[in-house]
Formats: C-alpha cells, structure tokens, sequence
C-alpha cells in the first residue's frame, strides 16, 4: 500500500525543491556532457579574451591622447616613490643617529644654550 501524502506543507516544499533540484542537475549534467556545448563555451571563450584584449588596447589609446597614465605607469611611479620614501628614512636616521649619541640618555630632546648671564649682585645696580 503506498504512503498517504503528508500534509506538512514544510516538506511538500522540501520534496518539490529536492525533485526540482534532481531534474536540474540532470539536465545541466546532459547539456555540458555534450560537444556542442564544449564548442560553444570554447567559441564564447575566445571572444570574450578578443574583446577584453581590444577594449584594453582602446583603453591605453584614449588614456594616451588625454595624456593620462597607465595603470602600469601609476604602479611604476609608486613603486618609486615608495624606494625614494624609504631612502628619506634611512637618510633621517643616519642625521639623527650622531645627534642622538652625543646626547647623555641619546634623548633626542632639543638642547637648551649654556646660560652665560649670571644675574647681578645685590650690591650692583644692573
């Protein structure tokens, strides 16, 4: 005898989306196992890389006559800007190194002038 349909409706949906899910997955299994498949996916391939390799190409010529950088360009000027950043770095170290060794701590606190002025004696008038 078979089952009396259920009347959860929480799993006829469940049925109804594993069934749906079975004949999509056997359908897409017969459509991509064939050749003509493969052919067209191959063919739509190609164009696409022929397209995205024109537009680039356009891109660079339109970027060229707004004389506008690349993108190559941009990544070559901050690739020497950050070695020129680094060799300011190195540079300010070795200038605060002497200073900072002849300091007593090598505190690099600002250094204050000997004070020379003494203040005068009672006796004096300034």
């Amino acid at each position: 005898m078979a089952e009396p349909p259920s009347k959860d409706p929480a799993a006829a949906w469940r049925d109804l989306v594993a069934q749906w899910e079975k004949n999509l997955n056997e359908l897409a299994n017969r459509t991509m196992g064939s050749d003509e498949f493969s052919k067209a996916i191959n063919q739509a391939m190609g164009l696409s890389a022929g397209m995205q390799s024109s537009l680039s190409e356009a891109m660079g010529r339109y970027l060229a006559s707004l004389n506008l950088p690349s993108r190559a360009e941009m990544a070559g000027i901050g690739e020497r800007l950050h070695a020129i950043e680094e060799r300011l770095d190195r540079v300010l170290t070795l200038l605060q190194s002497p200073a900072d060794a002849a300091k007593p701590g090598g505190a690099a606190a600002t250094s204050k002038p000997p004070r020379t002025k003494r203040p005068p004696d009672r006796g004096e008038k300034p």
